[in-house]
């Protein structure tokens, strides 16, 4: 409970204005299915994995991390676990993923996860994340990105780097991420092509590509590093990309049973996601006056978006 407490805190800070809507569901890795109890659990961060299947799914494929102070495991406890000590930059628990500097192995980690709402063409997008170097790590890089696309990008190979995609967005190569005390800012921004719904996070170069910096001596060139809060957001939105609020009302908000919507937008279609970003309700408006029922939701945070191909409108109400 405390823990879907500080999620609908955090989507609360987070989701102020239409502006600033972060299209990454679970940005802070705080909704899990489970606690982990040992390594390569990244899956109970719904809906974030591994893009492998070398195994047969996402899962059996698994080696990313999740940590967690709900954890009771010293190998994915927080702060402390595996003689290594990192606080979360907000919440109560972060991901990792791995680098193997060595052409031989080529071994990479990654962290992919379906956005809310599917990216606009030609629409300005602002991408964040924030990483900490493990201390156990022998190397720090910094090649580390995010490539968006419109299909998953799973892959059959053993962990092998995913070095045939560009990263739209990439943290500079002079930069290297080299803090253990600290989280890094990685940020840039990027046109859409329109329709990616996945992004996908991680290092995409081959070890000889990878500008690394030994950072302490040891048996493998290896780079570790903690990843939180993941946002991507559409840059300076406009009045033609967002209708206004006289546009589209919600009430009562917070909602118990029902929620009242008034729009003036035609031709408009509705969508309900939870913060996961899953759709549990879509509907064509045809009424200006009209009311969803809500009673069967549970008690949480819902995104609703309202869009009709030139205007998009998002709100967010909390179901009591």
């Amino acid at each position: 409970m405390k823990k879907i407490l500080l999620l609908i805190l955090l989507n609360l800070l987070q989701h102020l204005s239409v502006d600033a809507q972060n299209l990454i569901p679970n940005y802070s890795f705080e909704v899990d299915t489970a606690c982990p109890f040992t390594s390569q659990q990244i899956y109970y961060a719904r809906p974030w994995f591994q893009p492998s299947i070398y195994f047969g799914n996402v899962i059996n494929s698994s080696s990313s991390d999740l940590y967690d102070t709900c954890s009771t495991s010293i190998d994915t406890s927080v702060p402390i676990h595996s003689g290594d000590y990192q606080y979360p930059r907000t919440g109560g628990a972060y991901a990792a993923i791995g680098v193997v500097l060595n052409d031989t192995q080529n071994y990479r980690e990654y962290l992919e996860v379906p956005l809310l709402t599917a990216l606009i063409a030609n629409k300005n997008y602002c991408v964040s994340f924030y990483v900490s170097l493990s201390n156990f790590s022998n190397y720090a890089i910094s090649n580390m990105g995010v490539y968006f696309s419109t299909d998953s990008l799973l892959n059959s190979s053993y962990h092998h780097a995913i070095d045939y995609v560009t990263p739209q967005v990439e943290n500079p190569a002079s930069n290297i991420l080299n803090d253990t005390a600290n989280w890094m800012l990685v940020s840039g921004n990027f046109i859409a092509v329109g329709g990616e719904k996945f992004m996908t996070l991680g290092n995409f170069h081959a070890p000889s590509s990878t500008n690394q910096h030994l950072f302490q001596t040891g048996a493998a060139p290896f780079a570790y590093y903690y990843i939180d809060d993941v946002s991507v957001t559409q840059c300076n939105v406009g009045v033609n990309d967002i209708a206004d609020d006289a546009d589209f009302k919600l009430y009562p908000n917070p909602a118990n049973n029902e929620i009242n919507l008034e729009t003036k937008m035609q031709n408009a279609e509705i969508e309900i996601r939870d913060v996961l970003g899953q759709v549990i309700y879509s509907s064509k408006v045809i009424a200006v006056s009209s009311a969803i029922d809500v009673s069967m939701l549970s008690k949480g945070v819902y995104f609703i978006s309202l869009q009709n191909g030139k205007q998009t409108i998002n709100k967010k109400v909390v179901k009591e």
